[in-house]
């Protein structure tokens, strides 16, 4: 057997393999059209006087490509039209490729390619984006195949025998990639293997271009060539990156970049968000959603993602979930790509410790919220005992001693008197330390009126605020800090505006200063106002945004 039949004889096989798997799967659409447009191009590539059948099997390939399905089905009609075309040509000998009017047959194609497009950017599922991506890979392992064909030989399928047979196999690649995107198109993944194609190519491409074109002795451009090898390599694999990945990181840089926002204030305050942004930036998806038992649910974009179109992965650490992440796919895909799924996995491994870590401090800040409340709790309870019934009792005593000694005139009576009436005093002092007597007696907002109440302060609160112990003191201590400040600097009116909702009490003090510089340093009265809030487990930010100093607090009020 000839060597041109030996390689008829393997591109044929590859033709019927494809058969054979489009037919096993015939359920899913008709694929044989596929296979019918793969044997005309055959045809078209290595049977001679047959060129014009490219015009017919070109265009059907690419509608039907890659489930048989014509998608718009209007493409039928430029289809058909070419295909008339290329039999009318076959049938006159090549008479209808000389006219002018042919220039509408080679430019038609471009119609069909243009549709390409628009299904694979708005209609493709990702198995069906993975399947074109599978002939973009043939077609430039093909390109490159003809090229080395015309390089090594002079012509393709012209001449020697070798330059035939080269020809007759440059399409192999091609065939194979079509059969690959039509039976398992997911099997392997296409994206490493056409970045590699990409990179490879194009620094090779490049290289040539400057062997040939540097107008040098041979040994001066060979210098050259190895001299820019290495980086043309590296922006080459830049240029792949963005054509395949636009800009979405590799698990390595994705998972630097998770670390690196874990590492700032932001992220240590608040790690499930951080975690859930750093899945979200990697895979540039709009939506997401993180829950956990320890935290309350966090969700990224407009609307949170339903179970039918997302992901769930379990973030688990040490056999034991600490988060579920909700990662629906890409506007216009279906599923998740495998780089995705790599991406993913190295990123749960970095997150479990991550969110292991948070659960910790939020488990202590919450046991020292609740010990900062017991605390206030049972000193609320010995200033009222102290206030209500010491205090009283003492000072009855000390009336009867002072009734004694002017009876008798007992100068160890008058002694007595004295020092119960220090001791009347010093409980209550003791009780007036312990707590604001104001905060237990009259409440917060009256407690907010004696103490920095004036001119320069508008109070807006309900009146009826009934607050734990903890809460209500952290809550005077904190708005007596930051009006102080205000005063300070010059910074009046000062508007303090307080509100209960949803089991948080939500205070905001704004003056009319100029606002917090953008480079302040933290000084005692800010870390005050934070160590305040850090006991009974809120939060607390200035709003840079709007004019003037703004201290936001969130105090939780069911914890306490």
């Amino acid at each position: 057997m000839r060597t041109s039949e030996i390689a008829v004889t393997v591109v044929v096989l590859v033709l019927a393999v494809l058969l054979l798997g489009s037919l096993r799967r015939v359920s899913r659409g008709r694929r044989w059209l596929v296979v019918l447009a793969c044997l005309l191009l055959y045809a078209a590539i290595v049977v001679p006087g047959a060129a014009a059948l490219w015009f017919a099997a070109f265009p059907l390939l690419v509608g039907v490509y890659p489930d048989g399905a014509m998608t718009p089905r209007w493409l039928w009609l430029p289809v058909g039209a070419l295909a008339v075309a290329a039999v009318g040509d076959l049938a006159t000998g090549g008479a209808w490729s000389e006219s002018p009017w042919w220039a509408l047959v080679v430019n038609g194609q471009l119609l069909l390619l243009l549709a390409q497009v628009h299904r694979y950017r708005r209609r493709s599922s990702t198995e069906e984006r993975a399947a074109v991506r599978w002939v973009i890979l043939g077609t430039l392992l093909t390109t490159a195949s003809f090229a080395a064909t015309q390089a090594a030989y002079g012509s393709i399928g012209d001449g020697s025998t070798g330059s035939v047979v080269a020809a007759q196999l440059a399409v192999l690649p091609l065939l194979v990639a079509v059969a690959v995107g039509v039976l398992a198109p997911r099997a392997l993944d296409v994206d490493e293997f056409l970045r590699a194609t990409v990179v490879s190519l194009g620094t090779v491409a490049a290289l040539t271009v400057v062997m040939l074109a540097l107008p040098a002795p041979t040994w001066v451009r060979l210098v050259v060539v190895a001299a820019i090898a290495a980086p043309l390599a590296l922006g080459m694999l830049h240029v792949g990156d963005w054509l395949l990945y636009r800009g979405r990181p590799d698990p390595d840089r994705a998972v630097t970049r998770m670390l690196a926002a874990l590492n700032t204030p932001s992220g240590q305050h608040d790690t499930p968000s951080t975690v859930l942004q750093a899945f979200t930036g990697s895979l540039f998806l709009d939506r997401g959603r993180i829950s956990g038992s320890w935290f309350e649910p966090v969700g990224l974009g407009p609307e949170a993602p339903s179970a039918s179109e997302s992901e769930q992965f379990a973030v688990d650490y040490r056999g034991e979930v600490l988060a579920v992440l909700e990662l629906p796919p890409r506007r216009g895909e279906s599923t998740l790509t495998r780089r995705d799924r790599r991406v993913v996995d190295r990123l749960l491994a970095q997150a479990a410790p991550a969110l292991d870590a948070a659960r910790t401090v939020v488990a202590l800040r919450e046991s020292r919220a609740r010990t900062v409340a017991a605390r206030e709790e049972e000193r609320r309870r010995i200033r009222r005992e102290l206030h209500d019934d010491l205090g009283p009792t003492l000072s009855g005593i000390a009336l009867s001693a002072a009734a004694l000694a002017t009876r008798i005139g007992d100068p160890d009576a008058s002694q007595l008197h004295r020092e119960l009436r220090m001791a009347v005093d010093q409980s209550r002092e003791l009780a007036y330390g312990l707590r604001p007597p104001v905060l237990d007696d009259h409440g917060l907002v009256s407690a907010l009126h004696d103490r920095i109440g004036g001119p320069d302060v508008r109070i807006d609160a309900p009146e009826d605020l009934d607050l734990p112990a903890s809460v209500d003191l952290a809550a005077l201590r904190i708005i007596q800090e930051a009006v102080t400040n205000a005063r300070k600097h010059g910074a009046a009116p000062i508007d303090i505006r307080l509100r209960l909702r949803d089991g948080h009490l939500k205070l905001r003090v704004s003056d009319a200063g100029p606002g917090l510089p953008a480079d302040v340093r933290a000084g005692i009265g800010m870390l005050s106002i934070t160590e305040r809030t850090d006991e009974v487990g809120g939060t607390a930010r200035y709003d840079r945004a709007a004019h003037g100093c703004h201290l936001l607090v969130d105090l939780p009020v069911e914890a306490s």
